[in-house]
């Protein structure tokens, strides 16, 4: 009986281990969509994504007034 439960705990957090692992990297890339958000903006005449940095739009040469 001794072996037969330690078989089943391993296999229970072998599973579990594997759960838990798939979900951090579920998070993950829910997550890194949002840090690449922060490094752009709209354009407010074009409305195409520029860097934050930036004082002219590339796609329609505006100039954008910095905040």
């Amino acid at each position: 009986n001794f072996i037969n439960y330690v078989i089943t705990f391993l296999i229970v957090a072998f599973v579990i281990f594997l759960l838990i692992r798939s979900i951090n990297r579920m998070r993950r890339a829910v997550e890194k969509p949002k840090e690449a958000a922060a490094t752009t903006k709209d354009c407010p005449f074009c409305l195409s994504a520029i860097p934050i940095k930036a004082t002219r739009c590339p796609h329609c040469t505006s100039e954008i007034k910095t905040a």
